[in-house]
């Protein structure tokens, strides 16, 4: 990955963190929303954003993230809005799971018994 696109995934991360917090203000969503990861393509047109949705059960976050997929469009154009750059790239939107994943590792390492030596 050259160092361009790696500062422009974080400039992207950094303008829909803002944009999330500040201007997306939907009642309907339940919990908190943070971008782990962006990736965009080499040639700026596409965008994969990886997000965590902590909410209070597994219907809120599901409904929440339909919700965030639903304003892919509005959220693109205030994207375009902040950063500077000829082409906006589409946004899809995946759900990072690797918050859940280490809590079942440390949950397993935990219930793991080792024997103590004498």
């Amino acid at each position: 990955m050259s160092t361009r696109t790696m500062r422009i995934n974080s400039e992207v991360q950094k303008c829909l963190t803002k944009i999330l917090s500040n201007e997306l203000k939907d009642p309907r969503i339940s919990g908190m929303i943070t971008i782990t990861k962006v990736e965009v393509s080499g040639d700026l047109s596409h965008a994969k954003v990886f997000v965590t949705i902590l909410g209070k059960t597994k219907k809120d976050e599901q409904q929440t993230f339909k919700i965030l997929q639903a304003s892919s469009s509005y959220i693109r154009k205030s994207l375009s809005q902040k950063l500077n750059m000829r082409i906006t790239p589409e946004l899809h939107f995946f759900v990072d799971n690797t918050y859940d994943e280490s809590a079942k590792m440390d949950k397993l390492l935990d219930s793991l018994v080792i024997p103590e030596e004498e």
